[in-house]
């Protein structure tokens, strides 16, 4: 299954959209950041907070291409979470699993390795986002509802690993 990568741009918004979703284009220090303030946040479960908006904005990004290409099958509509982590520049994900969890390698990671070039290798993982967007795109492929997936770092680009790897559970 190949992404259909509808980018338009309306000139009088100045507003750009993919797929008639609206995006940013944004870059590594952007994401960064935002995770740095994240991360230096006590007291409130910011983590939570972070992987909540994406699994939540990704998941109506998702499940409208889902909808609007007529897919079926489950391999299909997790791929189109993949296709779109790499369209929207986030790096390249190989997703094994069912719908009761599986496994997600990140073999290139923009948040991570701009984390490491921004600030050097943490002591934790810190892909946030990345744990939201996985938990959008499992429910999104196996028809489930929102929070119906807990996913866990369990190694990160970020701590100095060779690529991240993401543990998937059906809550």
């Amino acid at each position: 299954m190949a992404l259909r990568l509808d980018y338009s741009h309306d000139n009088e918004t100045h507003r750009n959209f993919l797929n008639g979703q609206p995006v940013v284009m944004h870059s590594h220090h952007y994401l960064a950041l935002i995770t740095k303030l994240v991360e230096d946040q006590d007291g409130i479960n910011a983590p939570e907070i972070l992987r909540g908006s994406v699994e939540d904005t990704m998941r109506v990004v998702f499940e409208d291409y889902i909808e609007k290409s007529g897919l079926t099958s489950a391999q299909d509509r997790c791929n189109v979470g993949r296709e779109y982590y790499s369209a929207l520049g986030l790096g390249k994900m190989v997703i094994t699993g069912d719908e009761y969890g599986g496994e997600i390698r990140l073999v290139r990671s923009h948040l991570d390795e701009g984390w490491v070039k921004k600030w050097g290798v943490h002591s934790k993982p810190i892909n946030h986002f990345t744990c939201g967007f996985i938990a959008a795109m499992f429910a999104a492929a196996f028809k489930k509802p929102s929070k119906s997936y807990v996913v866990t770092e369990v190694a990160s680009i970020a701590v100095g690993d060779p690529e991240g790897k993401f543990v998937v559970k059906a809550s």
